[in-house]
């Protein structure tokens, strides 16, 4: 019985919030080279509305209407002067809004810089609720995350709106949709549907660059991120543009393979597991490894098994 309880403890403590000294180096770290080595962003046009800013951090979803702006996501505060001088090339006209994804800094740390200007900043209530305290990232799945922890917001650098499961926004000639599928790649995310253009915004609820990033320290959850996918499906059509939280403009077969792909990896992980195969046993039984990488795919299997434990 004491063997038991102490994998029950070992297994849960991922998922509690941080200690009170929490350690930003590995922040300030990332801080101080996306300073150095960010000094433009590539500027993507998708129609005369649309443009998507590309590099340091994830992908900015700039909208045009007819008197403003709304971005959504806006980078890292210490390249706010890079995002403005990119805008301008684009446009004039002020920012009216600005839509967080999600708490993650990489999307959401520009928050620190615009909201100190009064621009009102719109996200899920998770979303809020996280950027409130300080975060430790999950890092068993990309080694790099780990013992990351993403430093509070300030009061004025929070979500000035928020909502529960859906929020419509008109601007000009578009209505702007915000869709919470649940806990996906965090508890807090938001899918943004600009349904006159067919544009999408996913923020990392949908990404390009292999396996998606979950964070199970703060709501995320494999099992529901596949769940999502399977919506965001349902939300497109052959013509819809999909602006991924990185990577490059997609569409919805990019959506459907990268949910099929999960999927199988997610049902052969718990078939294998309650089969009592191996790691790397369940691995071999999965026949595609996205951009080739065995040891995320490996973490997937074993943070599969965590949240199963978890649930």
């Amino acid at each position: 019985m004491k063997k038991i309880i102490a994998l029950f403890v070992f297994s849960v403590v991922p998922f509690f919030c941080v200690s009170q000294d929490s350690d930003f180096s590995k922040y300030n770290t990332q801080i101080r080279d996306v300073k150095k080595e960010v000094t433009y962003f590539e500027i993507e046009k998708i129609n005369n509305q649309f443009y998507m800013l590309v590099g340091g951090g994830g992908n900015v979803g700039v909208f045009i209407s007819d008197q403003n702006v709304v971005l959504i996501d806006n980078k890292y505060e210490i390249i706010e002067d890079v995002l403005m001088t990119s805008l301008k090339k684009i446009t004039d006209k002020p920012i009216e809004y600005i839509i967080n994804t999600h708490f993650h800094h990489d999307h959401s740390d520009g928050n620190r810089a615009f909201g100190k200007k009064g621009i009102p900043i719109i996200a899920h209530q998770n979303a809020k609720k996280r950027m409130m305290e300080d975060a430790e990232l999950y890092g068993g799945i990309y080694s790099t995350i780990k013992d990351f922890v993403q430093p509070k917001y300030d009061k004025s650098s929070l979500p000035v709106f928020t909502y529960e499961s859906k929020m419509t926004i008109s601007q000009g000639n578009e209505e702007i949709e915000l869709y919470n599928f649940g806990n996906a790649h965090t508890d807090g995310d938001s899918v943004v549907v600009f349904k006159n253009n067919n544009i999408i915004h996913t923020g990392d609820a949908f990404v390009r660059y292999g396996y998606p990033y979950v964070d199970l320290n703060n709501g995320g959850s494999i099992k529901g991120l596949i769940d999502l996918l399977g919506a965001l499906e349902l939300l497109c059509d052959a013509n819809t543009i999909i602006m991924p939280g990185h990577g490059s403009l997609s569409k919805k077969e990019d959506v459907v393979n990268l949910k099929n792909t999960l999927n199988d990896l997610y049902n052969k992980t718990i078939i294998g597991l309650k089969n009592g195969l191996s790691y790397n046993e369940i691995s071999d039984s999965i026949e595609e490894t996205l951009n080739g990488d065995e040891i995320v795919k490996l973490n997937y299997i074993k943070s599969i098994e965590l949240e199963s434990f978890r649930d």
